[in-house]
């Protein structure tokens, strides 16, 4: 995704502050972090994954108008999102809330990333079994999503190393024979 990712959603967070919207449906970073792990698994159907953002909730809506910009920018982001797997930086720092030190919140991010390992638990097997570590590294934010000493923190470096993992987890996913699991490791 590219820089401007803060600006898009524009609609769905405008929706989410009218307060309609499902009491427990994601945020912009879990939502990022949910398509990322979807488009590396493959396809799955819209009503399936949308049906995750409302946390199976069924969300209410203005008119047909609001109902379609939001439904579109979800649309949008997931497309985006698709077309950014397997990129440098499939996790740009922009995607996710800035801390007052410079470091950014992970937590949401990656609890989303897991939400869609759940949704669509069989591509991940090979990942669980030949790239344990590439997932721990990535998901180690969730982890701390409610301590209120760490709250999911990562720095720039910390970033680069989750990016890092996120290439080799996308490979393993894309079935690449030369990815293996000490590469992984030696990476």
């Amino acid at each position: 995704m590219s820089d401007d990712t803060p600006r898009q959603l524009e609609w769905f967070k405008a929706y989410v502050a009218s307060g309609r919207a499902p009491r427990w449906t994601m945020a912009p970073a879990d939502i990022h972090g949910f398509l990322t792990a979807l488009a590396m698994a493959g396809p799955i159907l819209e009503e399936n994954w949308t049906d995750w953002v409302w946390s199976g909730e069924q969300p209410v809506f203005a008119s047909d108008d609001e109902e379609w910009n939001v439904l579109s920018d979800l649309l949008a982001c997931e497309e985006q999102v698709r077309r950014n797997v397997g990129a440098y930086r499939m996790l740009p720092a922009a995607v996710l809330p800035q801390a007052a030190d410079g470091r950014f919140m992970a937590a949401d991010w990656a609890d989303g990333f897991l939400q869609a390992i759940e949704a669509n638990p069989s591509p991940w097997k090979s990942v669980s079994e030949n790239a344990a570590e590439s997932l721990a590294i990535v998901l180690a934010a969730c982890h701390d999503n409610h301590d209120g000493d760490y709250q999911g923190l990562v720095g720039l470096d910390e970033l680069d190393e989750i990016n890092l993992h996120l290439r080799l987890i996308c490979r393993l996913m894309q079935q690449e024979p030369e990815l293996t699991s000490s590469e992984l490791q030696a990476a």
